[in-house]
């Protein structure tokens, strides 16, 4: 309540005079400073819900995504499924290929599927997201598009929809090439995704083992379940990319995204995962600033029947921030004046952009308050003598 009402005493305090751009600055300032730093290569942290930036490091450098990528092969599937293109009970051929390149060569990471057998869609997703079964996805792969190489197209195709812009995918497992490749951002951006688009199947990612052919394999996310709310997604490892960890964790009704990656050893990948989801739930608090149709100041009109336009906000607008460390919050309101009638109600007018320091963190529309309709001609000719004078 008191970041709104220093939020709008201070909009209340200006007038707008012949201003394009208009800069507020708030400055918070708590007792002590706490500064946290990830010890892996890559780390990125966001608040699911606003796309805010709680922690990044190395955020937009190439990585390889290793296992990770298999949420692009889900991603996909889970599409599939909901567009009833298959079905759950479907059943998907598992073929000497997948067999042998998923798993017959090294039973990391395979569920151990048996060539020429027939798995259902719904047993395949948990040999994925369980087992990070090889074989499953290239059986799911081959089933789709025919081909690992014809499906890797349509990963990069989804990935472009998606706004993945420094990913390329060359297969469906993320086993190592080259030219197989992403970004922690562009990885949190397919994380959220999942989450945001495939609701009905998110729950894949929360079980805990999974039995095929006899064979029991726990989750290889050994973070599901403990304090930190974590419920999904996926870990990821080969020489090249070393250990990597993508994850969401619900907490007091908070969602959090963070990936972790370039690590050399399980355990340091587990430390450094906790510490930085640890960092988010415990470091930032959510600040309730602005409710749909708060005023946030009332600004003159020219030529209406009316002189003054109460501007408002178009949405609520809550922030996560920083209780430990100082940081500035920054609003940036923006429109043109002279506002000029005849003006609609809910009429976009302007726009509220909020920053973190320098960093864009949110951005909403400002709309008109109510309607003003035109004044008449004697009364627009006294307001522009006025206009010109002042």
């Amino acid at each position: 309540m008191r970041l709104l009402k220093k939020l709008t005493n201070l909009l209340n305090k200006i007038t707008f005079k012949n201003i394009k751009i208009l800069i507020i600055i708030l400055i918070f300032s708590p007792n002590f400073v706490h500064s946290f730093k990830s010890d892996a290569e890559y780390a990125f942290l966001i608040e699911y819900e606003t796309d805010q930036v709680l922690y990044e490091k190395n955020s937009r450098k190439k990585i390889y995504p290793a296992s990770m990528s298999k949420l692009m092969t889900l991603y996909i599937l889970f599409d599939y499924l909901e567009k009833n293109i298959i079905s759950l009970d479907e059943k998907i051929f598992i073929s000497e290929n997948a067999w042998r390149k998923g798993g017959a060569v090294s039973d990391s990471s395979t569920m151990f599927a048996e060539v020429s057998s027939y798995i259902s869609v719904e047993n395949i997703i948990r040999g994925i997201v369980i087992q990070s079964g090889n074989d499953a996805c290239i059986a799911i792969a081959e089933a789709i598009s025919g081909s690992e190489e014809i499906f890797s197209d349509e990963m990069n195709s989804y990935a472009k929809i998606l706004g993945m812009n420094d990913t390329n995918f060359t297969n469906s497992t993320g086993l190592h090439n080259d030219n197989h490749y992403s970004t922690p951002h562009d990885m949190i951006i397919l994380a959220k995704s999942l989450i945001k688009d495939f609701p009905n199947f998110y729950h894949y990612f929360s079980e805990r083992n999974f039995t095929w052919n006899g064979i029991f394999q726990p989750n290889r996310n050994n973070l599901l379940g403990n304090n930190l709310g974590i419920d999904g997604l996926k870990t990821g490892k080969t020489d090249q990319s070393g250990y990597s960890m993508i994850v969401s964790s619900e907490k007091n009704n908070i969602r959090l995204i963070g990936i972790v990656s370039g690590l050399t050893s399980r355990d340091s990948r587990t430390t450094e995962m906790k510490k930085l989801i640890n960092f988010g739930q415990k470091s930032f608090k959510k600040y309730n600033l602005f409710t749909n149709n708060d005023i946030v100041k009332e600004i003159k009109v020219w030529e209406g029947k009316k002189k003054y336009l109460k501007m408002l906000i178009s949405e609520d607008i809550s922030l996560l921030l920083n209780i430990r460390t100082r940081k500035n919050l920054n609003a940036k309101l923006i429109f043109s004046e002279p506002i000029i009638a005849p003006i609609k109600e809910n009429q976009i007018i302007g726009e509220l952009i909020l920053f973190n320091d320098e960093e864009e963190i949110m951005n909403s529309n400002l709309i008109s308050g109510e309607n003003i309709e035109r004044n008449n001609f004697f009364g627009r000719t006294l307001q522009k003598i006025e206009y010109l004078i002042n």
